[in-house]
Formats: C-alpha cells, sequence, structure tokens
C-alpha cells in the first residue's frame, strides 16, 4: 500500500461518514452539521439506480464518531418525517379550499337568484 493510503486510513479511523440521501432538505443538512458538529466531506461510493445498475459517484457524507453519526441519522430521518408530514397535511390547501367552498355557496346563490330575475324579466318580455 501507498505511504498516502496508509496515513490517509491512519485519519480516519474511528470516525464514520452519514451518507445524505439524494433530495434532503438544506435546512436538515445545515441542522445537522451544527447540531452535531459533523463534516460535510464528498466523497465517491456506487449508487444503486433504477434499473438495477450501480455507478460510482460523488455523494455528501458527514463525518464523525459512530455516536455523534447514529444521533444524527436518527434526528436526520425524524426532520424528514416531520417535513413530509407538514408537506402531506398542506394547512394552507386546506384553508384555500374552504375558504373557495364558503365563498362558491354565496356565488350560487347569486347565480340563482340572477337566474330567477331574468326568469321574470323574461317573462315581461314574451
Amino acid at each position: 500500500m501507498a505511504d498516502a493510503e496508509i496515513e490517509n486510513k491512519e485519519e480516519l479511523a474511528g470516525l464514520y461518514d452519514l451518507a445524505i440521501p439524494i433530495g434532503m432538505p438544506l435546512s436538515v443538512i445545515q441542522d445537522l452539521v451544527d447540531n452535531f458538529e459533523l463534516e460535510p466531506v464528498r466523497r465517491n461510493a456506487k449508487v444503486g439506480l433504477i434499473d438495477g445498475d450501480t455507478e460510482e459517484r460523488e455523494i455528501l457524507v458527514l463525518r464523525g464518531d459512530l455516536e455523534t453519526v447514529k444521533a444524527a441519522e436518527k434526528y436526520m430521518f425524524e426532520a424528514l418525517d416531520s417535513r413530509v408530514a407538514r408537506w402531506d397535511k398542506n394547512e394552507r390547501s386546506d384553508r384555500y379550499k374552504e375558504a373557495y367552498e364558503k365563498n362558491a355557496d354565496k356565488r350560487r346563490q347569486m347565480v340563482k337568484e340572477r337566474i330567477a330575475e331574468r326568469g321574470d324579466q323574461s317573462g315581461d318580455l314574451i
């Protein structure tokens, strides 16, 4: 083995990598770096593709000791679940839908009244 490889392995002894999944919100990654004091590192890794093949790509990992990496992994997936739940809940959309439906009833009533008025007026014209 080359001397550089041996030195690199010695520097990495006791350190573990937490691979960051594609699509992880940047705010969650920033929280992981700040709260757990992990070092963001790019490294090459084999990545599974949709067709079942794999290819080597550069990925983002957060590096630290095993205990910290495990705690960060737990936090990362809990934060992601929380975000997905908020996106699924979509409170803003529900409020708009409720307001639309409330106003739709008023609009329907107005249309019925106008039709009734026109019906009365058209009877006068005949």
